[in-house]
């Protein structure tokens, strides 16, 4: 009886995680979609434009997220596992410092080595596009979750 009850919550938690990462895993292929659709209205991309373009977009924009996953979530992670800040030496802080300053070089330089390459591909016009395009969806997004947040108040 006992044993059965385990197998019971086992399978519970089991499909309860599962469905939690399908639904995140969902969420982000919905986003992405989202945002794919936005910025290709915005564009008005070529067929051509739009084949050479996409991959180009896709691995900047996934290496962009990489970054700032490394820097945001991974960085305040080990903060806090090392005691929090308070907790920090000055040499455990100077090293979190020089990460977070690395990675947003590296950010930096993956942003230049992407818009050196656009020239080849999309008219200047389409780049100043891309990048209002960009900042419009990103405000149209956090508008959209503000919303979300009053009506479940």
């Amino acid at each position: 009886m006992k044993n059965s009850i385990y197998l019971l919550v086992f399978f519970i938690s089991s499909f309860t995680i599962t469905a939690q990462v399908k639904t995140k895993n969902h969420n982000k292929e919905k986003f992405r979609a989202y945002k794919v659709a936005f910025l290709t209205e915005k564009l008005d991309l070529t067929a051509q434009e739009a084949q050479e373009f996409w991959p180009i977009y896709n691995a900047f924009d996934k290496k962009k997220n990489e970054l700032r996953y490394k820097e945001r979530y991974l960085i305040s992670k080990e903060i806090k596992a090392a005691g929090g800040l308070d907790a920090l030496s000055e040499k455990q802080a100077k090293d979190f410092s020089l990460r977070i300053i690395n990675s947003r070089k590296d950010a930096e330089k993956l942003t230049t080595n992407f818009y050196n390459k656009l020239p080849k591909i999309i008219p200047y016009k389409k780049i100043i596009k891309l990048e209002i395009a960009e900042k419009s969806f990103h405000s149209k997004l956090i508008r959209k979750l503000r919303s979300k947040q009053r009506s479940k108040k």
